[in-house]
């Protein structure tokens, strides 16, 4: 094992876990995800390699509406993110924060 050369200054990890309706933890991300997932990656597009966003399963953080997405190499997590949310959080990106 060896570490990649490749490192993205934000990488952006959403959630579109999907559970079953009896689920305790509620439904999931499921679709609010793909939708926040899908915005992120075309409004990062042109900057590629400084801006990952990766699709994942569970993150551990089940909010009732939107999704969560985790911001490494910091890793903050945000939750009830919704596609309102997603040109903000870019504009945040931009600016450094």
């Amino acid at each position: 094992m060896k570490p990649s050369p490749y490192r993205p200054r934000v990488h952006l990890l959403v959630c579109a876990n999907q559970r079953s309706g009896d689920d305790p933890l509620g439904a999931g991300c499921g679709a609010r995800g793909e939708r926040v997932f899908a915005l992120l990656k075309t409004g990062t597009r042109a900057r590629t390699g400084e801006v990952w966003v990766t699709k994942t399963h569970c993150l551990g953080l089940c909010p009732k509406r939107g999704c969560t997405v985790a911001v490494a190499p910091a890793m903050q997590y945000l939750v009830e993110v919704e596609e309102a949310d997603v040109d903000p959080l870019i504009a945040a990106l931009s600016a450094g924060r």
